[in-house]
Protein backbone atom coordinates (compact mmCIF):
# COMPACT_ATOMS: atom_id res chain seq x y z
CA UNK A 1 0.00 0.00 0.00
CA UNK A 2 2.96 2.13 -0.83
CA UNK A 3 4.29 2.81 2.74
CA UNK A 4 7.50 4.42 3.15
CA UNK A 5 8.42 5.72 6.22
CA UNK A 6 6.05 3.94 8.75
CA UNK A 7 6.30 5.58 12.42
CA UNK A 8 3.62 4.13 14.23
CA UNK A 9 2.87 0.25 13.27
CA UNK A 10 0.72 -2.21 15.22
CA UNK A 11 0.33 -5.95 13.92
CA UNK A 12 -1.97 -7.62 16.62
CA UNK A 13 -5.22 -8.20 17.44
CA UNK A 14 -6.62 -4.94 19.35
CA UNK A 15 -8.21 -3.64 22.74
CA UNK A 16 -9.01 -0.64 24.56
CA UNK A 17 -5.69 -0.78 25.87
CA UNK A 18 -3.63 -1.14 22.76
CA UNK A 19 -6.11 1.43 21.06
CA UNK A 20 -4.70 3.90 23.83
CA UNK A 21 -1.06 2.97 23.51
CA UNK A 22 -0.86 3.58 20.13
CA UNK A 23 -2.88 6.93 20.39
CA UNK A 24 -0.50 8.18 22.96
CA UNK A 25 2.08 7.14 20.85
CA UNK A 26 1.00 9.10 17.94
CA UNK A 27 0.62 12.01 20.24
CA UNK A 28 4.43 11.79 21.14
CA UNK A 29 5.26 11.41 17.41
CA UNK A 30 3.19 14.50 15.74
CA UNK A 31 4.59 16.76 18.87
CA UNK A 32 8.23 15.39 18.29
CA UNK A 33 7.74 16.18 14.63
CA UNK A 34 6.59 19.81 15.63
CA UNK A 35 3.41 18.87 13.33
CA UNK A 36 0.57 21.74 12.89
CA UNK A 37 -2.24 21.37 15.35
CA UNK A 38 -4.46 21.33 12.62
CA UNK A 39 -3.14 18.25 11.01
CA UNK A 40 -2.47 16.47 14.24
CA UNK A 41 -5.94 16.83 14.66
CA UNK A 42 -6.77 15.28 11.79
CA UNK A 43 -4.62 12.41 12.11
CA UNK A 44 -5.53 11.84 15.88
CA UNK A 45 -9.07 11.75 14.80
CA UNK A 46 -8.76 9.30 12.05
CA UNK A 47 -6.84 6.98 13.64
CA UNK A 48 -9.14 6.66 16.40
CA UNK A 49 -12.08 6.22 14.12
CA UNK A 50 -9.55 3.46 12.02
CA UNK A 51 -8.56 1.54 15.33
CA UNK A 52 -11.85 2.06 17.03
CA UNK A 53 -13.10 -0.17 13.51
CA UNK A 54 -11.11 -2.70 13.96
CA UNK A 55 -11.91 -3.13 17.66
CA UNK A 56 -15.16 -3.61 17.11
CA UNK A 57 -16.16 -4.99 13.80
CA UNK A 58 -13.10 -7.50 12.84
CA UNK A 59 -13.76 -11.43 12.31
CA UNK A 60 -12.00 -13.36 14.67
CA UNK A 61 -8.92 -15.29 12.94
CA UNK A 62 -10.42 -18.73 12.35
CA UNK A 63 -6.84 -20.43 12.24
CA UNK A 64 -5.72 -17.25 14.85
CA UNK A 65 -2.71 -16.66 12.04
CA UNK A 66 -4.65 -13.28 10.21
CA UNK A 67 -4.37 -10.83 12.49
CA UNK A 68 -5.42 -6.82 11.81
CA UNK A 69 -2.90 -4.15 11.51
CA UNK A 70 -2.67 -0.59 11.55
CA UNK A 71 0.10 1.28 10.21
CA UNK A 72 0.80 4.95 9.92
CA UNK A 73 2.85 6.47 7.64
CA UNK A 74 5.02 9.51 7.34
CA UNK A 75 5.70 11.19 3.52
CA UNK A 76 7.50 14.80 2.97
CA UNK A 77 3.89 16.29 2.17
CA UNK A 78 1.27 14.14 3.82
CA UNK A 79 0.80 10.68 6.35
CA UNK A 80 -0.87 7.52 5.26
CA UNK A 81 -2.90 5.44 7.69
CA UNK A 82 -3.40 2.13 6.40
CA UNK A 83 -5.33 -0.60 8.09
CA UNK A 84 -6.62 -4.27 7.84
CA UNK A 85 -8.93 -6.70 9.22
CA UNK A 86 -10.42 -9.87 8.63
CA UNK A 87 -13.89 -9.51 7.90
CA UNK A 88 -17.42 -11.80 6.97
CA UNK A 89 -17.27 -12.65 3.20
CA UNK A 90 -21.15 -11.80 3.57
CA UNK A 91 -20.34 -8.22 4.73
CA UNK A 92 -17.91 -7.48 1.52
CA UNK A 93 -20.11 -6.24 -0.80
CA UNK A 94 -22.46 -3.71 2.06
CA UNK A 95 -18.60 -2.48 3.18
CA UNK A 96 -17.77 -1.71 -0.66
CA UNK A 97 -21.09 -0.24 -1.59
CA UNK A 98 -20.66 2.29 1.14
CA UNK A 99 -17.32 3.21 0.40
CA UNK A 100 -17.56 3.47 -2.97
CA UNK A 101 -20.82 6.08 -1.76
CA UNK A 102 -18.64 7.94 0.65
CA UNK A 103 -15.78 8.60 -2.06
CA UNK A 104 -18.35 9.81 -4.71
CA UNK A 105 -19.92 12.58 -2.36
CA UNK A 106 -18.12 15.74 -2.57
CA UNK A 107 -17.49 18.20 0.94
CA UNK A 108 -21.29 19.05 1.11
CA UNK A 109 -21.65 15.80 0.89
CA UNK A 110 -20.46 13.94 3.32
CA UNK A 111 -21.24 16.81 5.75
CA UNK A 112 -24.78 15.88 5.07
CA UNK A 113 -24.16 12.42 5.06
CA UNK A 114 -22.53 13.09 8.36
CA UNK A 115 -25.96 15.03 9.71
CA UNK A 116 -27.92 12.34 8.25
CA UNK A 117 -25.94 9.97 10.79
CA UNK A 118 -26.45 12.00 13.40
CA UNK A 119 -30.02 12.34 13.00
CA UNK A 120 -31.07 8.94 12.00
CA UNK A 121 -29.07 8.23 15.42
CA UNK A 122 -31.18 10.79 17.60
CA UNK A 123 -34.52 9.16 15.67
CA UNK A 124 -33.74 5.60 16.58
CA UNK A 125 -32.53 5.48 20.48
CA UNK A 126 -32.66 1.87 20.58
CA UNK A 127 -30.08 1.94 18.43
CA UNK A 128 -26.12 1.29 19.80
CA UNK A 129 -24.86 5.06 20.70
CA UNK A 130 -21.15 3.26 19.57
CA UNK A 131 -22.41 2.18 16.00
CA UNK A 132 -24.31 5.86 14.40
CA UNK A 133 -22.47 5.13 11.07
CA UNK A 134 -19.84 8.00 11.42
CA UNK A 135 -16.48 5.87 11.64
CA UNK A 136 -16.17 5.55 7.60
CA UNK A 137 -18.05 9.26 7.48
CA UNK A 138 -15.63 11.03 9.60
CA UNK A 139 -12.54 9.42 7.92
CA UNK A 140 -13.72 10.74 5.04
CA UNK A 141 -14.52 13.72 5.95
CA UNK A 142 -10.78 14.81 7.94
CA UNK A 143 -8.62 13.54 5.19
CA UNK A 144 -10.65 15.12 2.26
CA UNK A 145 -9.58 12.57 -0.08
CA UNK A 146 -11.07 9.15 -1.46
CA UNK A 147 -10.88 6.25 1.22
CA UNK A 148 -8.85 3.85 -0.52
CA UNK A 149 -9.68 0.20 -0.08
CA UNK A 150 -9.38 -3.74 -1.34
CA UNK A 151 -10.81 -7.19 -0.06
CA UNK A 152 -8.18 -9.80 -0.64
CA UNK A 153 -10.29 -13.20 -0.34
CA UNK A 154 -8.84 -15.29 1.81
CA UNK A 155 -11.40 -18.45 2.18
CA UNK A 156 -14.88 -18.98 1.57
CA UNK A 157 -15.76 -17.33 4.28
CA UNK A 158 -13.54 -14.43 4.77
CA UNK A 159 -12.02 -11.51 3.09
CA UNK A 160 -9.10 -9.16 4.36
CA UNK A 161 -10.29 -5.49 4.07
CA UNK A 162 -7.72 -3.12 3.94
CA UNK A 163 -8.35 0.29 4.13
CA UNK A 164 -6.01 3.13 3.56
CA UNK A 165 -6.81 7.32 4.37
CA UNK A 166 -4.21 9.92 3.19
CA UNK A 167 -3.58 13.05 4.64
CA UNK A 168 -2.57 16.17 3.05
CA UNK A 169 0.09 18.58 5.08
Amino acid sequence: MDIQNPILEHYAPLNQEAILKILNDLETQMDGFGEKLKITRKAFNVVTEALQNIAKYASPSPDEEVNPCFVLDRQADKYQIASGNLVEASRVEALRQRLEGLNQLDWYGKQQAYKDAIRGNLKNPSRDRNSAGLGFIEMARKSEQPLQFEFVPLDYRHQYFLLKITIYK
